[in-house]
């Protein structure tokens, strides 16, 4: 009995395999079987999976724990400054020696007032802390042991009131500050052009009355022509710059990282040939989007993390604020405290986009590669869009109302990093930030679609990594 002889039908070959066939070592990528009908339950198992091996690293857990702490404690930095600021005791010592008599009719009680009232503000709407300046008078005799004080750091400043032939005032003022660096030039120029006008006006035989009609404040009126999109003071803007610029860095840094992990864990799996046996329970497709997804939700569980403290820890300076300083809680810490947190939302979502977007990407160009180490120059594609945005972030901070800055904040490889410095101007529409997501979204999906037709046929080489004029026919394949 003559055994069987098995004759194999041939098989057409495929454009892959005609494509590849000049690699030393391919394996064909089908698009159907058993895997293809369990699309969902494969990439729900491979995202549990990532997930589960990253949040239980080490690493991971005391890179998180760092950075909870790191933020809860930067949220109580402004407050700390407006405490320890507010209970300093360190005042500008200031001696007036007036040798120049009556000064504007005033007695030297009123005359101190009006000092004091010029240099110090009300007194009366000072409700924490000291004031300013330590005021006191002295005699023309104590003159030369007032100037060796100035000179010995003792006193801080001497100012001294005499009058020249005219009978006009005459002011010397001396100091310890640097003639570059005198905070309180200003406020002493101030005060002696004050002193001279109202003493001009009573040698000139004006009433008081008189006088003070000369210093009532003109009635000026300002009229826009250009409305301006935003009515926040100074302070919240520049509050929301220094979210912005730790958002900045943050994405930078963040994504920078998972989307090495991400190239590295798909040239681990590559160079171990792995996919050998992983391409039997599931399609290289499910493998991409759940090696992504999963270490998306493993992010996503990090930065929400830190989302959710930094918004528990500035919704706490409101009531610290308000039992440290009472009414004079706010200024710059007001914004942080509030209406940042649409902030930090908007944060949340275009880090996750800006995660995906470059995830595709260095996922798809690291399953090119033949070893581990050459993930690096595969990828230095997205790497430098990625430094790109980042400065861009500086651009988009001196000059956030440009056209050019406008027109940037478009092009979704640099979405996050030009919006959040526009976010936090208060000059960004509505409709813009819809926009901008709807575009990453699509940026997104069609970087998928570019970067699951070069890991499908990718991670299956093993051979020398394909020219530039072979991925582009890899990736026009159907």
């Amino acid at each position: 009995m003559m055994p069987k002889q098995t004759v194999g039908t041939p098989q057409r070959e495929t454009p892959a395999q005609g494509l590849l066939e000049r690699e030393p070592t391919a394996v064909a990528v089908s698009s159907g079987g058993a895997a293809a009908l369990h699309t969902w339950r494969n990439i729900r198992l491979i995202i549990g999976r990532e997930y589960k091996y990253r949040i239980t690293q080490r690493s991971f857990v005391i890179t998180s724990i760092s950075l909870l702490v790191i933020v809860f404690l930067a949220a109580f930095i402004p407050t700390m400054v407006q405490f320890f600021s507010s209970r300093s005791s360190a005042q500008t010592s200031i001696v007036v020696v007036n040798d120049a008599g009556s000064v504007a009719g005033l007695t030297d009680t009123e005359l101190a007032a009006s000092i004091d009232r010029a240099l110090n503000g009300t007194t009366g709407t000072q409700t924490t802390g000291k004031p300013p300046f330590a005021l006191t008078f002295s005699t023309a005799g104590a003159l030369a042991d007032l100037q060796q004080q100035v000179k010995s750091g003792q006193l801080d400043i001497l100012l001294v009131l005499d009058r020249v032939t005219n009978q006009n005032l005459r002011f010397t003022y001396y100091t310890t500050n640097s003639s570059t660096d005198d905070p309180n030039l200003s406020t002493i120029q101030a005060l002696t052009l004050q002193l001279t006008f109202f003493d001009t006006a009573h040698r000139l035989g004006l009433t008081s009355q008189e006088t003070q009609r000369l210093a009532t404040p003109p009635d000026l009126i300002v009229v826009q022509t250009q409305q301006s999109q935003t009515t926040r003071p100074a302070s919240e803007i520049a509050a929301g710059f220094v979210l912005a610029y730790a958002g900045a860095i943050l994405i930078y840094v963040s994504i920078g990282l998972y989307c090495s992990i991400v190239a590295a864990g798909v040239a681990e799996e590559k160079s171990s040939r792995m996919m050998e046996i992983l391409v039997n329970a599931a399609t290289p497709f499910q493998l991409l989007a759940g090696k992504i997804v999963g270490i998306g939700a493993a992010c996503l569980t990090q930065m929400g993390s830190v989302v959710v403290v930094g918004i528990a820890a500035l919704l706490l300076q409101a009531p610290l604020q308000a039992a440290l300083f009472g009414a004079s809680a706010g200024g710059f810490t007001h914004y942080l405290t509030g209406v940042s947190i649409p902030f930090y939302l908007l944060f949340l979502i275009y880090f996750l986009l800006a995660f995906f977007l470059y995830a595709t990407l260095y996922a798809g160009l690291a399953a090119m590669v033949k070893r581990q180490d050459e993930v690096q120059s595969a990828t230095i594609l997205p790497t430098v869009l990625m430094i790109s945005g980042y400065l861009l972030f500086f651009l988009a901070v001196f000059t956030p109302d440009a056209t050019l800055t406008k027109a940037l904040s478009y092009i979704p490889f640099w979405t996050p990093w030009v919006m959040l410095p526009r976010i936090a101007r208060g000059t960004v529409f509505w409709w813009e930030i819809v926009v901008t997501i709807a575009l990453m979204l699509v940026t997104i999906l069609a970087c998928t679609w570019f970067a699951a037709r070069l890991y499908r046929y990718g991670v299956l080489m093993y051979g020398q990594p394909p020219s530039l004029r072979q991925m582009v026919k890899l990736v026009r394949m159907n």
